[in-house]
């Protein structure tokens, strides 16, 4: 009986690799010496709040493979000037994201995607397709 309930069990600090490179994999590569994103042709016609998210999750990617980023959190800053988009479309967006509780935010305000939020982000990004 206990085995059962422990397979209920997951760790808040394990990230759920597979689903992070089948969310990122249609959209975007990553520059192995620069830790920039590299666009693919599906990324244009994403909805802004979708290209914040997966922004963030190919960060949370990098600092998992151990690339030279110190933290997997960004400021609006970072994200405008990373996927292009604008500040009056970036803050909006992410203030609805930090509410929906999709992103968090870390002592410094800077936003980051929770491993418990992964399964929310994969369902957005595949609605939004």
């Amino acid at each position: 009986m206990s085995e059962d309930l422990e397979s209920l069990l997951v760790s808040g600090k394990e990230m759920d690799t597979k689903l992070v490179v089948q969310v990122l994999s249609p959209y975007l590569r990553i520059d192995r010496e620069t830790c920039d994103i590299r666009p693919l042709r599906a990324w244009t016609g994403l909805k802004a709040y979708v290209k914040i998210l997966l922004y963030l999750l190919a960060r949370k990617a990098m600092v998992a493979l151990d690339l030279d980023l110190l933290e997997d959190s960004a400021s609006a800053t970072e994200i405008m000037k990373n996927t292009g988009l604008k500040k009056g479309t970036v803050n909006p967006a992410l203030r609805g994201l930090f509410e929906d509780r999709v992103v968090e935010q870390n002592e410094k305000r800077r936003y980051y995607i929770p491993n418990r939020a992964l399964e929310e982000v994969k369902a957005i990004v595949v609605e939004d397709d």
